[in-house]
């Protein structure tokens, strides 16, 4: 075996198993398990495929290129566009490398996907040999359909937990696999009518097998795509005139178009159509309020946006307070309503120009050329399958969200649009030793460009491991385990800000669990206690270093230091830090709830101390901040609550339960809130009312000690001592070493009062806040 013969097999082969594979491929090793790895394959078998074209073509002499100029401008001027916003990004390592829950946005994923489609155009000089690239693709998604009708009918064909739930399927949403099934549609149905006995048979079924997800996913998006695309069919076969087209696949045609415009108009769901899970996007409305807000920053922002995959960043700081109105109020989402838009706010102008007249160059070709086909040419169904599908992604591109599957699609289908319609070609000889030189130098330099991106992204890959693997040690309660993996995860892989930011809450966590630790003395306490508080703050300042724009970041930064205040200046710190979120999120309600939180407990602290004025003057503080975020969300029910906290401190108990009783009105099934107003009329000494609010948060949380604790108070109190003992003999029962359970119900046995010789603490302010809920592990 040669080595020209190596490298042409080394060109080809990746490609054939990069049609079959990227469809059907997922692992379950990093929370991302389908884009992430999908990135990770593809990348290496582009760039193996590029360093055998590469070779080929050397050790050939010469350099066979298909002509077409125009075409090759606009995948330069797209290049240049991704290149330029990403050096001037937000956050420009996330832009070149995808964040790790949306690896399709980003400047290597895309950077990729030229050069795939460069292959495709190049690789092939013989038109025949494109034809087996079709049928891998064709089979996965034969296969993807089978296994999303499998996963909609709560089969589950995978062992894996996160695989039993109907919406997953191996291309990512149920519409997303949607608008997939209808781009490769079109190809399948023209070549099973081609084709001929066994082969045809497993082209009808795959052609089967697409158009039932498609009408079992029923998305409107991918109604108007597949109406694009058979209106294709029917214009161009019925447009040429010298091969006649098939009764039977007229008719087929006539009711794949009748279907799809019923389906479009009355999206109903037939019987024995699955219940689909609901998948949540922003509509076009809110995405232009966030394209207006972020290209009124400047010049910058409106020629090249904010960076690849930074579409969440814009949403957090220029989103409408409208949104706060809905049930997603709290939602970041990472990616718009379509394509277009999301490429225009993160490439800006020129991103978005690149990208419409490469859209521009395809229609402007098919209208072009399609026309003068030879009637009885071989390819005219092949040509014809990749336009109708490569116009439906263009239309579904204009109301849809592109993963990293349909981008894939997309450049495969531009690759073999630009196959077919460059027939010229141009011969640059390689055998001059100048020449020979340098392109033995771009192969070297190829070599070791690739072998160092292996390596980078295989060092990601295991970071993402082990940060799964922390994770799930956490949720298992297993906390050295968690830091330990989780730490490790920041070693291979130091630029992720999720790592540093879930590290300093499980650090907080590990402070907790030794200020608790019976075994320890007083001295070690403190000691090992500062220790992790240190870790714990280095790690959410290196989250806040490594990625400043992120919200999240100084969310959690504020809560770390909101659970130490006591230290000198962690008051101060978690303030600062709710301010810059503020100021990032400014039309959320939570940063602003927040800071009244802090403002509250500093209040506390001061009241120990003595300092009344500097007291009352926090608590004027919080007031302004509750009302703010009350201001953004009327039914923010922490801020009522927080509110009437800070009433109850101001000495009006009258005003902080009537505020509590507005909140219960917007929280019915809230827990947390029944407590707190029990307390409030238990203070009043309106025990009646406090009965009925701790029974109704025992009610809704049955684990509730400290609504049992206060119910079990308030039966001693209106003399129901035999309840009153119940619900402390269950207390017992969970908490058998509590010595303060122990004395109540001494007292109890003696006929005494519960709190007999026993002080009541203020049960603290307390609130796990929704961005805590997300990032803790």
């Amino acid at each position: 075996m040669n080595l020209a013969f190596f490298f042409n097999k080394l060109n080809k082969i990746p490609l054939y198993l990069l049609l079959f594979l990227i469809p059907i491929f997922f692992l379950p090793f990093t929370q991302n398990v389908l884009d992430f790895p999908k990135q990770s394959l593809a990348l290496i078998l582009i760039f193996l495929s590029l360093i055998g074209w590469l070779g080929k073509k050397i050790f050939e002499g010469k350099l066979v290129l298909r002509e077409n100029k125009i075409f090759y401008l606009s995948f330069s001027l797209i290049f240049l566009s991704l290149l330029f916003s990403c050096l001037f990004s937000l956050w420009p390592k996330a832009s070149f490398w995808g964040l790790p829950l949306d690896v399709g946005d980003s400047f290597l994923t895309f950077f990729s996907f030229l050069i795939l489609a460069f292959l495709i155009i190049n690789s092939f000089e013989i038109k025949t040999e494109f034809l087996p690239l079709l049928f891998p693709l064709l089979l996965a998604g034969g296969i993807c359909g089978i296994i999303n009708i499998f996963q909609l009918y709560k089969i589950f064909p995978f062992p894996f937990d996160f695989t039993r739930i109907s919406s997953f399927n191996t291309i990512g949403t149920t519409n997303s696999f949607a608008i997939f099934a209808v781009a490769i549609l079109p190809l399948s149905l023209l070549l099973s009518f081609r084709a001929k006995s066994f082969l045809k048979i497993i082209l009808g079924v795959i052609t089967f097998v697409l158009f039932l997800n498609v009408i079992l996913v029923n998305f409107k998006t991918a109604w108007i795509s597949l109406i694009v695309g058979i209106l294709v069919l029917f214009i161009f076969s019925f447009g040429n005139q010298k091969e006649k087209i098939k009764p039977s696949l007229v008719a087929f045609l006539m009711a794949g178009l009748i279907l799809s415009i019923f389906f479009y108009f009355f999206p109903i769901s037939l019987p024995g159509f699955p219940i689909l899970p609901l998948e949540v996007s922003l509509n076009s409305s809110s995405e232009v309020y966030i394209l207006k807000g972020t290209f009124s920053e400047g010049v910058k922002n409106i020629i090249l946006g904010t960076g690849p995959g930074t579409f969440v960043f814009d949403y957090s700081q220029y989103r409408s307070p409208l949104l706060n109105q809905t049930l997603f109020w709290g939602t970041r989402f990472l990616k718009g309503n379509s394509t277009s838009l999301d490429w225009i706010l993160t490439k800006g102008a020129l991103g978005g120009i690149s990208l419409l007249f490469l859209y521009f160059l395809i229609i402007y070709a098919v209208l072009k050329y399609l026309r003068k086909i030879e009637g009885k040419e071989d390819f005219f169904e092949i040509k014809l399958g990749l336009v109708a599908g490569i116009l439906s992604l263009i239309v579904a591109s204009f109301f849809y969200s592109f993963n990293f599957v349909l981008y894939f699609i997309f450049w495969f289908f531009v690759g073999g649009f630009l196959f077919y319609f460059s027939p010229k070609l141009i011969q640059i000889n390689l055998s001059t030793p100048s020449k020979m030189i340098f392109a033995n130098s771009i192969l070297i330099i190829i070599i070791i460009f690739s072998l160092s991106l292996f390596f980078l992204q295989g060092q990601k890959y295991f970071a993402e491991m082990k940060y799964l693997k922390g994770v799930e040690a956490s949720q298992a309660g297993n906390l050295t385990q968690a830091l330990n993996y989780i730490n490790r995860a920041g070693e291979l892989n130091p630029s992720v800000d999720t790592y540093w930011r879930d590290l300093s809450q499980l650090y907080l966590a590990k402070t907790n669990l030794i200020s608790q630790d019976p075994n320890l003395s007083l001295e070690e306490k403190r000691r090992l206690a500062n220790l992790a508080i240190v870790d714990g703050a280095e790690a959410i300042n290196r989250a806040i270093k490594e990625a400043p724009m992120n919200v999240a970041n100084w969310n959690v930064r504020g809560f770390f230091y909101r659970n130490l205040i006591g230290i000198e200046g962690a008051g101060d710190l978690s303030l600062g830090s709710y301010q810059k979120a503020t100021q990032l999120e400014p039309a959320s309600p939570f940063a602003f709830g927040e800071k009244g939180r802090v403002y509250i407990l500093i209040a506390q602290e001061l009241s120990q101390k003595g300092q009344e004025p500097l007291r009352r003057e926090n608590l004027d503080l919080a007031v302004e901040d509750l009302e703010a975020a009350i201001e953004l969300k009327p039914d923010y029910a922490p801020a009522h609550y927080l509110l009437a906290v800070v009433y109850d401190q101001q000495g009006n108990l009258d005003q902080a339960i009537s505020k509590l009783e507005e909140t219960k009105i917007i929280t019915p099934q809230d827990p947390g809130v029944a407590f707190q107003l029990g307390l409030l009329y238990w203070r009043s000494q309106q025990f009646e009312k406090a009965q009925e609010e701790f029974e109704r948060a025992v009610n809704l949380n049955p684990d509730y000690s400290n609504a049992k604790y206060m119910l079990g108070l308030v039966y001693d109190k209106i003399g129901e001592k035999e309840k009153a003992k119940k619900e402390f003999e269950a207390l017992a029962q969970l908490d058998p070493q509590n010595q303060e359970i122990k004395k109540i119900l001494a007292n109890l046995e003696k006929g005494l009062p519960a709190l007999e010789g026993i002080t009541l603490s203020q049960p603290p302010i307390q609130e796990t806040p929704p961005e805590i809920q997300k990032s803790q592990p």
